[in-house]
């Protein structure tokens, strides 16, 4: 780079002889050169250059003066004199190729040039040049360093200031300015000091005095801005020193709060993950995307029976059973596609136990990419096997091992809302064993269950792969058959009748039975459920009515009861929302006191077309038709509502027990009902009680199960007209009963049969024995009541008493 400067003076203030000129230039310690001025104006050609302008350029005097100044330089004297440039226009030289050029290439040189006039009356240039690289590149340096740290300084994403020895800021950024929340001029008259958390002070003071030695610090501190908003912040602290003292620090500062906050989480997240992995009890894995273990925990090593570092590497695969491999690739491959995945599968461990395990597989991402799995396995087969057996017994007959009724009600379901074909029925076939009650009691409970087996066995190899049987209650079987037509239905139903009627071997005992079947397809006879049990029950019934041993289809014009059971049935159908129905109440008293300990609650039928119904007549026709259920319910809630409202009268609260019917008592949802009634009646549940017949121990399982449901919303269960049915002592002893009750055809016959006698004897000791206190029912003389006082009875109901009451009369009884 090169500077010129050309000065013309008009005059020469001094006059010199050649010789003393030239003896004062020649040692002069800068390099100068003289040139001659054509025209007295432009300069031309060199004449003279001092020993200083030889070292300088690298060239001999005589070598300098045979250059011009356009061959030296390389650039005429002044683009504005056109007569020059014309001139030269054809002498003008590359700059690389100028001699100047050739050899100081890369030097920067400040020429100035003095025009003199001489004695003679001739003009020169004096020329002085001064090699000033050095300085011009400290100049750029310095500028450039200027605005760098200019940039640096102002527009710094971090926080820049600079604090004098005192401690006061002397200058702020922007963003320090934006994330402190104060104008440049309040800045700069606060001390640092004034930024610092509390328990930030000390340690921060200890730092700036170590820069203030001289020597740069890096820390972390937690400072608040002006809006009191606290934020943490890393600041490396550099002293700024002149002439051996420092006069300034500058500081940057970085606002660090989300990455504590994130690093706060990482930590978090890491403790909570080696609590997950390391302390977990279940297995938990990482696979690398083939499938090969890369870590694995505690409880890994456990549940396959394999020190870690003898799977590190290897493939999960072969530990899978070989029925699930395809399935659990499947799965793997699955997670790959970057979402979590769940699913089950069983392996074969190094012990030779087969475990069931619920699998997790999460896919981990690292910096986008999909890098591994994490897997975790909980072992299930202990939850499985549990679940598999309670489902079996929630949804199974003990007995026979068949389905019970609510795994036929949620198979039927299924076939109809799966069913998509027109052109086939499904069927529901309702199968009732003719006088089964008779046998049983005849030969006996066990044999009677040992019949129920049999008779289920024969149906299932009758139908094969043709339908499914279930035990629907009792005596009670049913079957669905899918997509299949009515002529098939009907070859298999006589099948059934055939099969069933030929004899039974029951140790030895044979046995004949017959058995009634009524059929409903779906979707020709009804589309729900409810529909199709109605019109296979009708059917059923029909075919008893027929003579029994025969099946029936159901028919729209089907007139299977007698027209007066039809119209009664129709006016059953009414009676609810005719509100014909109403409850009288027969007092239950105290042996000892006399004093009334409970109410029970009996349904009456007052039919605006056929009178006063006795309930010998409507209730079995209830139960026939299903609106027993319906019935039962409203008896429930007006029996609750009314004991409410005798408490709300004054009268001592005693329970108020209600019958209910072997289909209500294996309704899916009966304790919700009776909760809900109780709920909205607001009665105390120990004051309703339940009474269940002894014909709910023919599923006791799940008589147990919907038992001990009553019993935790706290209601009473009474065991009514026991004695005369499915009798067990085993199954008393585990259903929950509060109350047994004597059957009144035993307390009629007390005073002259022997066998009654001892029967009641019997039953009021086991009562007793097991806790339960003993009522008698149908109590009509003072002979029958001395003689249960003398077997130490409970509580009396009857006659001697009192006969059934309307509502309004019982409060007398209390008095």
């Amino acid at each position: 780079m090169m500077e010129i400067y050309y000065n013309e003076s008009s005059t020469l203030n001094s006059k010199f002889s050649k010789s003393d000129f030239v003896r004062f230039i020649e040692n002069f310690p800068e390099p100068i050169c003289i040139l001659t001025l054509k025209e007295r104006q432009y300069p031309d050609h060199f004449i003279y250059a001092n020993e200083a302008a030889v070292k300088l350029t690298g060239m001999e005097k005589e070598e300098i003066c045979l250059y011009n100044w356009n061959d030296m330089f390389g650039v005429p004297s002044d683009s504005d004199f056109e007569a020059l440039k014309s001139e030269h226009s054809s002498k003008l030289h590359k700059a690389d190729s100028s001699p100047l050029k050739k050899n100081l290439e890369g030097r920067a040189l400040k020429v100035s040039g003095h025009a003199i006039e001489l004695e003679d009356g001739n003009r020169y240039l004096i020329l002085t040049i001064i090699d000033v690289t050095e300085h011009q590149d400290t100049r750029n340096k310095l500028k450039k360093s200027t605005r760098e740290f200019e940039s640096l300084f102002y527009h710094n994403p971090d926080i820049v200031f600079t604090i004098n020895p005192e401690g006061i800021f002397t200058n702020s950024n922007a963003t320090g300015l934006k994330i402190l929340k104060y104008s440049y001029d309040e800045i700069t008259s606060m001390s640092f000091r004034n930024l610092i958390v509390p328990e930030d002070l000390d340690v921060t003071n200890d730092y700036f005095f170590e820069v203030l030695k001289g020597n740069t610090a890096e820390f972390k501190i937690s400072v608040v801005n002006r809006e009191g908003s606290v934020f943490n912040i890393d600041i490396t602290a550099v002293p700024t020193i002149l002439d051996g003292e420092v006069v300034e620090v500058i500081c940057v500062a970085r606002d660090i709060t989300e990455q504590i906050r994130i690093e706060n989480l990482l930590k978090e997240s890491e403790q909570r993950y080696r609590a997950l992995f390391e302390h977990n009890i279940d297995p938990v894995i990482t696979f690398d995307l083939e499938g090969n273990f890369l870590v694995v925990n505690d409880a890994t090593e456990k549940i396959l029976g394999v020190p870690s570092e003898e799977l590190i590497g290897k493939p999960f695969l072969p530990f899978i059973d070989k029925n699930k491999q395809m399935e659990t690739i499947a799965n793997f491959q699955k997670v790959q596609s970057g979402r979590p995945h769940q699913y089950e599968t069983s392996l074969h461990n190094h012990k030779g136990e087969h475990v069931l395990l619920h699998i997790t597989v999460i896919p981990v991402f690292i910096e986008s990419k999909l890098s591994a799995v994490h897997c975790i396995g909980k072992d299930i087969t202990n939850i499985k096997r549990n679940e598999d057996k309670a489902n079996f017994m929630a949804y199974h007959d003990m007995l026979t091992g068949l389905g019970n009724q609510r795994l036929f009600q949620k198979d039927l379901r299924s076939v109809i809302e799966t069913q998509t074909s027109l052109k086939h029925n499904s069927a529901v076939l309702m199968i009732d064993l003719d006088r089964f009650k008779f046998i049983n009691d005849y030969l006996g409970h066990e044999m009677g269950d040992a019949l129920l087996q049999q008779v289920s066995e024969r149906l299932v190899k009758i139908m094969g792969h043709d339908g499914t049987v279930y035990r629907y209650a009792g005596d009670e079987f049913t079957i669905i058959m899918q997509n299949i037509n009515e002529s098939k239905v009907l070859l298999k139903a006589q099948s059934l009748i055939s099969e069933i009627g030929k004899h039974f071997d029951l140790d030895g005992f044979e046995a004949i039975l017959t058995a009634s079947i009524g059929i409903s397809l779906f979707p020709k006879h009804a589309t729900d459920i409810k529909g199709l049990m109605r019109a296979s029950d009708h059917a059923m019934y029909y075919a008893k009515r027929q003579g029994r041993n025969n099946y029936q289809m159901y028919n729209a014009q089907i007139e299977g009861l007698s027209k007066t059971d039809l119209h009664m049935e129709t006016l059953l159908h009414k009676a609810l929302d005719k509100q014909e129905f109403v409850l009288f109440y027969q007092p239950q008293y105290d042996a000892v006191t006399h004093e009334v300990s409970g109410i029970e609650a009996l349904l009456r039928w007052n039919s605006k077309d056929l009178g006063m119904v006795s309930p010998a007549d409507f209730i079995p026709l209830a139960e026939e038709t299903g609106m027993i259920v319906p019935i039962g319910e409203w008896v429930i809630r007006e029996a609750c509502s009314q004991n409410k409202e005798w408490q709300r009268q004054g009268l001592p609260p005693v329970p108020v027990s209600v019958n209910l019917s072997l289909r209500q008592f294996y309704q899916t949802d009966l304790v919700e009902k009776v909760g809900l009634i109780l709920k909205e009646t607001k009665l105390d549940p120990k004051y309703l009680e339940l009474e269940i017949t002894e014909t709910i121990a023919m599923q006791p399982d799940i008589a147990i199960h919907v038992l001990n449901e009553l019993k935790a919303i706290g209601v009473l269960i009474a065991m009514d007209d026991f004695g005369t049915g499915y009798s067990s002592l085993n199954y008393l002893r585990r259903f929950p009963i509060d109350h047994l009750k004597i059957d009144k055809a035993f307390v009629q016959g007390i005073q002259q049969d022997e066998e009654d006698r001892s029967i009641i004897a019997t039953i009021i000791a086991l009562g007793h024995n097991l806790n339960m206190p003993v009522i008698a029912e149908g109590v009509e003389t003072e002979e029958q009541a001395n003689l249960l006082k003398s077997y130490k009875c409970d509580m009396f109901q009857g006659y001697l008493y009192s006969r059934p009451l309307p509502a309004e009369m019982i409060p007398a009884k209390f008095k």
